[in-house]
């Protein structure tokens, strides 16, 4: 139960959702010369759940941003309840259309769609602030009328005199209430000369606010650091814990999930909530994303949005399914959830009330759970199109594409690291690999005569013959050849990796051959691709100066295209 307190001595306002369970029920009052008491609703039709996210189009969605979209999408769905969008568009200047465009993208990337909102309508809207002017006005004017705000016509000039002298005194810059009880003769005189004026709230002056959040318990603020707030612009524009607090309220919204940054709004609200006779919704302030520094997450920290994710090749499943993790769990050690499971398990009384630490290894990782998880044809589709849109294959589709895919699939956590591990396999750094510390017991362990036989077979025909015949009879030539050079095990499968692949580790080598052998025909690698072709790596082993290398001479390093093309 959200509550709200004034410890006053004429002031004590307390919201109790379950006495009175219809949208916007009109507060009982109790009333005595020392005390007045509001009992207020829950503010959703029959006591349901409803919650916002309530993005400003000022930018790209933030993954901040994104966690608090999840949060509420989740308490919604888990609850039986509503998911409403609102577009905070009232800073006119910052605010586009494209941004707001994107910012939905991504929300319905991420698999969070909303009941109401824009595109999809609903009966509280229109869902966007900008189109909702008129009621803002409606509602500062009921207040004007009510006395709870007043009409202030200072300048700008005499707002920093006041803020210049509170400093000297070691005061709150506050206002100081120099309108607050002006006669009607002296607004009527300002308003005939046309003075610009905003509209001020009427703070109490003494007493305390108190609410009981969701994650973070009982919260509480002294009324005297406030002061007198603005609600309407001098040039008629709502300030932005006004609109909330009315959309909010006419929205229904029963629970408002957000950040903690927002907490501090929530003083301002609740004494326009209490003022306009609104019913108090449920508070839960999400703590922030941290950097690995615990410092607040920014773009200097590397990606911050939820589009670059998207364009880097994250799945929305990863994402989701991280995101949710930053600051919540189900109590046990599982930490892979699909969307419908994290419905079924969330509950905001799990969610943590320090900040999370965004660890970006861990996404990938957690990508790369999602990534495995998805049905062969599905992953082997992603990689294909990923291959053939970055001018590596020639084909998204094919034998040689599925089983490129299931050989590599291990070491491909976000789908654009299938790049770099295809073009692995088909690379060539021979030269780089003999010339290194760690193939010195491979060069030692007579390479050079394991080289000549493979030229020689190859040559001869024999291991064009087994590569055409797929993995078996790879397999069996390899066996008959391991036999005629008296090796077997490592010695004989390290110095064909070698010599093969040009590598001392990668993938299952049978397949890897096999694979290698399919990409020189017509069609399948693009041409820019850098991919040197089983033809080319036995030319560069007829060429290679084994004897330079064996008195442990240095072998140049020759660039893979350059070396297949003498």
């Amino acid at each position: 139960m959200a509550s709200l307190v004034f410890n006053t001595p004429w002031l004590r306002v307390r919201s109790l959702p379950e006495l009175a369970p219809t949208f916007l029920r009109r507060s009982s009052f109790r009333c005595s010369r020392r005390s007045f008491a509001v009992a207020c609703s829950s503010s959703s039709p029959g006591g349901s759940v409803r919650v916002r996210f309530a993005p400003s189009p000022t930018g790209n969605l933030h993954v901040g941003g994104a966690r608090t979209a999840l949060f509420n999408y989740l308490f919604a769905r888990s609850k039986g309840g509503k998911f409403v969008v609102r577009i905070e568009d009232t800073d006119l200047e910052r605010s586009t259309r494209e941004s707001e465009a994107a910012v939905l993208q991504d929300l319905e990337w991420l698999g969070l769609d909303w009941d109401e909102g824009p595109g999809v309508g609903g009966e509280f809207g229109p869902y966007r602030q900008s189109e909702r002017n008129a009621l803002y006005k409606q509602y500062a004017e009921k207040l004007l009328e009510s006395g709870q705000v007043y009409r202030c016509f200072c300048s700008s000039e005499e707002l920093v005199k006041m803020k210049e002298i509170a400093k000297l005194k070691q005061l709150p810059p506050v206002y100081t209430g120099k309108w607050a009880n002006a006669s009607d003769a002296e607004v009527e005189q300002e308003l005939e000369k046309g003075t610009p004026f905003t509209y001020r709230f009427r703070v109490p002056k003494e007493g305390s606010l108190k609410i009981n959040d969701l994650i973070r318990g009982e919260v509480s603020w002294n009324l005297d650091t406030l002061g007198d707030f603005v609600v309407m612009r001098s040039n008629g524009q709502p300030v932005y814990n006004f609109c909330v607090t009315v959309d909010d309220a006419t929205m229904a919204i029963s629970h408002v999930i957000r950040a903690e940054e927002h907490l501090p709004n929530t003083l301002r609200q609740a004494l326009i909530y209490k003022a306009l006779e609104f019913p108090m919704p449920q508070f839960a302030h999400v703590s922030l994303i941290l950097a690995p520094d615990r410092s607040k997450l920014s773009k200097r920290h590397g990606a911050t949005s939820v589009g670059q994710y998207r364009e880097m090749g994250f799945l929305p499943q990863g994402m989701v399914n991280y995101l949710a993790l930053l600051g919540w769990g189900d109590g046990t050690e599982n930490e892979f959830f699909t969307l419908e499971q994290l419905v079924e398990k969330f509950s905001i009384e799990r969610v943590n009330k320090s900040g999370a630490i965004f660890d970006s290894t861990k996404l990938r990782w957690m990508n790369g759970l999602h990534l495995k998880a998805l049905p062969s044809e599905k992953l082997t589709k992603l990689v294909g199109e990923q291959w053939k849109s970055a001018g590596i294959l020639m084909d998204s589709e094919g034998s040689f594409v599925d089983e490129a895919v299931e050989l590599l699939k291990d070491g491909i956590d976000v789908v654009t690291d299938s790049d770099q591990v295809l073009l692995n396999l088909l690379s060539y750094p021979l030269h780089a690999t003999l010339a290194s510390p760690e193939a010195k017991p491979a060069v030692e362990d007579k390479l050079h005569e394991v080289a000549a036989s493979l030229v020689a077979a190859y040559d001869s025909g024999e291991i064009p013959s087994a590569l055409a015949e797929g993995q078996s009879g790879w397999q069996k030539w390899v066996k008959a050849f391991g036999k005629s050079t008296k090796r077997k095990g490592k010695s004989l499968f390290m110095p064909l990796r070698v010599l093969l692949t040009g590598k001392l580790h990668g993938p299952e080598m049978a397949t890897s051959i096999v694979l290698i052998h399919k990409a020189g025909s017509p069609g399948i690698v693009a041409p820019q691709a850098g991919f040197v072709s089983m033809e080319e790596r036995f030319k560069i082993l007829r060429e290679m100066d084994w004897e330079a290398l064996n008195k442990g001479e240095s072998v140049p390093l020759e660039p893979t295209a350059a070396a297949a093309s003498t």
